[in-house]
């Protein structure tokens, strides 16, 4: 399989990095509701349990090592974002948080006993390495679990942004070139990534997850104020087309109201899961 990685790897990094830096505090307000649903399914493909060394690779302001935490883990994050890594440290107790590479993680071969990147790899310059480097940190025997969006679709919440984007932007904007966002969020190329990283007995699962808003407006304000490629594409537009992206986004809510003017959106996510041999 051919995994598309970054043309430019270097500004893309920096481009992440970057936005990282400013939205991991709107990261944990808003994600923070939605992405701990499927942490524990997360950790469940990973084989976590009260005895296990675990690293949590891109571990954002720390949802995931927080319900590893209450396993009995000992748990290690890394991310590379200095604003993330302080949150967690805030957010966690009994876990160690650093700031690190995630394509070159600085700990020994065979260090853990599970690693674990909760929607993580596709913010990488190249997804491939950053596995391959979780792989060599676990040891033999070791499981690593890894988790995705689900692909944008007319039903789920990234469809409705997406749509709305491509409706109305201009995409050829001068943004670093990134890997596509969503290339995992198929089972077949999922199933060649963790095997061409050399994992066995490859397990795929879904994750419902649903992000509640007390208004139309909130999916459309919360996904700009806490995502970088997104907002980044937003943002390059000129203001009447943003105004026109945010119209439509706002008028394809109706679809999630539930009552009281509240909205219930469906944010999937996909989990792979493989065994170092």
């Amino acid at each position: 399989m051919t995994i598309e990685t970054s043309d430019q790897p270097e500004a893309f990094a920096r481009f992440e990095h970057e936005g990282w830096e400013r939205a991991s505090s709107a990261y944990d307000r808003s994600f923070g509701r939605l992405t701990p649903q499927s942490a524990d399914a997360l950790l469940d493909a990973a084989g976590v349990n009260d005895k296990s060394r675990l690293v949590d690779v891109c571990c954002g302001p720390g949802m995931v090592a927080g319900a590893a935490t209450a396993r009995g883990a000992r748990v290690t994050g890394l991310d590379f974002s200095a604003a993330a890594i302080t949150l967690a440290r805030s957010r966690v107790d009994g876990a160690e948080f650093i700031e690190g590479d995630a394509q070159a993680l600085p700990f020994d071969d065979a260090e853990f006993d599970a690693a674990v990147c909760g929607f993580g790899l596709i913010h990488l310059p190249d997804a491939a390495r950053g596995l391959a480097e979780m792989v060599r940190v676990v040891r033999p025997g070791g499981r690593i679990a890894v988790s995705v969006w689900e692909p944008p679709s007319p039903g789920n919440g990234f469809g409705l942004l997406y749509d709305s984007i491509r409706a109305h932007a201009d995409l050829n904007v001068d943004l670093p070139h990134g890997p596509d966002f969503f290339q995992f969020s198929d089972d077949t190329r999922m199933t060649e990534l963790l095997r061409d990283a050399g994992l066995q007995d490859i397990g795929l699962e879904r994750a419902p997850q649903f992000w509640v808003f007390n208004g139309e407006h909130a999916l459309h304000d919360e996904l700009l104020e806490s995502t970088v490629r997104a907002r980044g594409l937003i943002l390059a537009q000129t203001p009447a087309v943003q105004a026109r992206i945010r119209a439509a986004v706002i008028d394809g809510m109706g679809t999630f109201r539930a009552v009281h003017n509240v909205y219930r959106v469906p944010m999937p996510a996909m989990i792979g899961a493989g065994v170092k041999p």
